[in-house]
């Protein structure tokens, strides 16, 4: 792979340890994804920093890299962790001692404690075409989907080792030819509202795996609507990419999407909905204990909808609602009222937090209801939960009921 003078010093030590590693690290990838070379990146997002992903060990390792002197040199953001800076959900406290200890470990590296998976709400939003190295896994398919950024599914260590040195290899998603699409997804059922675009995503993602779904037939798309299809095409799945005619950037027709290549067809009825949807449901008691929304965090949109649901009603006090989102989000929600109205009825509006990252289930949680198609696919075996899923009008039900009702 070819270095620029620049990128020679900087895998010789030059710029001291941490950059050598972090240079080690992507000539490593270079030459195994077969890269002429590394480009430059605007941002980095940084994932798998929960105490979950990062252990004992990890947390170790990157405090000794603060010590040695790291610092990023392109704005870095910091994915979801398991603990709420901003109140005590009452979780074991080892947990969220050493959950801090992996913020604080980054955030001296000159990091932005975001503590979200949304960073494009948060004000982070890469340009049409801008290079970019962001981990987790629905903020890199939203980056490149609907922002039309370029970006590969990175790794944590090597969404650092961009931020480190503001570079990644040329290879993947970072190069025209690979970002065209495979497979069309006519949908002929009506979407509507969040649920169904899990659902969507959930069936596609199965059968595509890691391919580039293109879909005709979705029209009028909320940014909530696609962030979670997104999501859910990414977990149920390994997509990382999708066009959609006419409403994503890359995908005005169908011939650009797929930019000249011979494709194949799929019909999406409610049939195929419905498949998706069910392969998400794993509840077997109808008592639900667990209500979560937000994943990915919450939109301000998303707060003030549930506050509307909520308005006048009471959480059942055997049942826990938390609403997952960032400092940002939440502080514009608390302003305008939302938080009060959700907290005045039972809930909690939770900062920094994510449930399958998190550990709910230390709490004695068992069964869980929620809107979104991550949380149901990743919850069974992240923190074993049963999982009921559905429309978030289902989910504050349950959480008024304490019951899930189809």
């Amino acid at each position: 792979m070819q270095l620029t003078d620049v990128e020679k010093r900087m895998r010789d030590g030059e710029q001291g340890e941490p950059v050598r590693m972090a240079m080690e690290i992507l000539i490593a990838l270079g030459e195994i994804y077969e890269a002429e070379r590394l480009i430059s990146v605007r941002s980095a997002h940084l994932a798998g920093l929960s105490l979950k992903s990062h252990g004992i060990a990890g947390t170790e390792w990157a405090e000794d890299l603060a010590k040695q002197g790291a610092k990023v040199c392109i704005p870095t953001t910091m994915n979801v962790v398991g603990v709420d800076r901003s109140r005590d959900l009452k979780l074991p406290r080892e947990w969220e001692k050493n959950q801090l200890r992996i913020e604080t470990a980054y955030e001296s590296m000159g990091c932005f404690g975001t503590s979200t998976c949304v960073p494009y709400y948060c004000g982070f939003v890469p340009r049409f075409r801008e290079h970019i190295a962001w981990a987790e896994s629905s903020a890199v398919i939203f980056s490149n989907s609907v922002l039309g950024a370029r970006d590969n599914r990175e790794g944590g260590p090597s969404a650092l080792a961009a931020g480190l040195t503001g570079r990644t290899p040329l290879h993947g998603l970072h190069l025209d030819e690979n970002r065209r699409g495979d497979v069309l997804f006519r949908v002929a059922a009506p979407l509507s509202g969040i649920a169904d675009y899990g659902a969507l995503g959930s069936y596609v993602g199965r059968m595509i795996g890691t391919r580039v779904p293109v879909f005709e037939g979705i029209k009028g798309p909320s940014i909530e609507e696609l962030v979670y299809l997104g999501s859910a095409l990414a977990s149920s799945g390994g997509v990382a990419l999708f066009h959609a005619a006419g409403v994503t950037p890359e995908a005005p027709t169908l011939e650009s999407a797929f930019g000249g290549k011979r494709y194949d067809i799929v019909e999406v009825t409610a049939r195929e909905l419905e498949e998706g949807r069910q392969k998400l449901t794993s509840g077997k008691e109808r008592k639900v204990d667990y209500v979560a929304i937000g994943c990915p965090h919450c939109s301000l949109n998303q707060i003030k909808e549930i506050s509307i649901l909520l308005g006048g009603r009471k959480v059942k006090e055997e049942t826990a609602l938390w609403i997952h989102t960032n400092v940002a989000i939440k502080h514009l929600a608390k302003q305008l009222g939302y938080v009060k109205v959700i907290e005045d009825a039972g809930g909690i509006v939770t900062q920094d937090f994510c449930t399958i990252l998190g550990n709910p289930e230390a709490l004695g949680f068992k069964t869980l209801a929620t809107n979104s198609p991550k949380m149901a696919f990743y919850a069974p075996g992240s923190n074993g939960l049963d999982v009921w899923y559905g429309s978030v009008e289902q989910c504050i039900d349950s959480a008024v009921s304490g019951y899930w009702k189809s």
